[in-house]
């Protein structure tokens, strides 16, 4: 599954592409996210238990956030950043915040799909999201494996750790689940990207 941050490691690939800098053909996994964030519909929802409701299952929750993180085609690794995720992101927060910024439906349970979030929400997602991951480890994977290894991993990792720093990293991953790819934040991010894969690519 293509998170926020792992949506964000491809953008300088593809416009990359585009330019026609790479020479290669379209890489799979380059076109695009795989799950791209879906407009919400209507205003926030919120929780309103009755007598009748029972609490909220955290260990319910705890699974659906997992699996909401790793999709269909789940690694170890992905499973285990994905319970890291789900525990810092509810460590901080209740089920009626969550149910808010709408990460959980109106009967508690997980949302299948992940909508674009208000400021609120997408904070509560990404620092949960970047105490469990590094976005420029993320990055460096997902040029690496979308140029079928002609990125040179140290050099572009070098390069990216010093051309963002990590308030810049953060600002443009909340801009990301909030659905402003084409704000600041997101275009400084892609600039720097882009100047790293050329940098770490091989001459021809």
């Amino acid at each position: 599954m293509l998170t926020p941050i792992r949506a964000l490691a491809t953008l300088a690939l593809a416009t990359l592409l585009v330019t026609g800098c790479s020479g290669e053909e379209e890489p799979g996994d380059a076109s695009g996210p795989a799950n791209e964030l879906v407009p919400r519909q209507g205003p926030p929802r919120s929780l309103e238990p009755d007598e009748e409701s029972s609490a909220v299952d955290a260990d319910a929750v705890r699974d659906g956030l997992v699996a909401l993180w790793v999709g269909d085609d789940a690694t170890e690794e992905d499973v285990a950043t994905g319970e890291c995720f789900a525990g810092a992101l509810l460590e901080g927060t209740t089920p009626e915040q969550l149910t808010d910024v709408g990460i959980l439906d109106l009967s508690g349970a997980v949302v299948d799909e992940l909508q674009v979030l208000d400021r609120e929400g997408a904070e509560l997602w990404v620092d949960a999201q970047l105490a469990c991951t590094d976005f420029v480890e993320e990055s460096t994977r997902a040029q690496v494996a979308a140029t079928k290894g002609k990125v040179d991993r140290a050099a572009y990792e070098t390069c990216l750790r010093g051309a963002l720093t990590e308030d810049q990293q953060r600002d443009a991953a909340i801009a990301s689940v909030m659905g402003d790819l084409s704000g600041d934040a997101v275009a400084a991010l892609s600039r720097a990207q882009l100047t790293c894969v050329q940098q770490a690519l091989p001459p021809d």
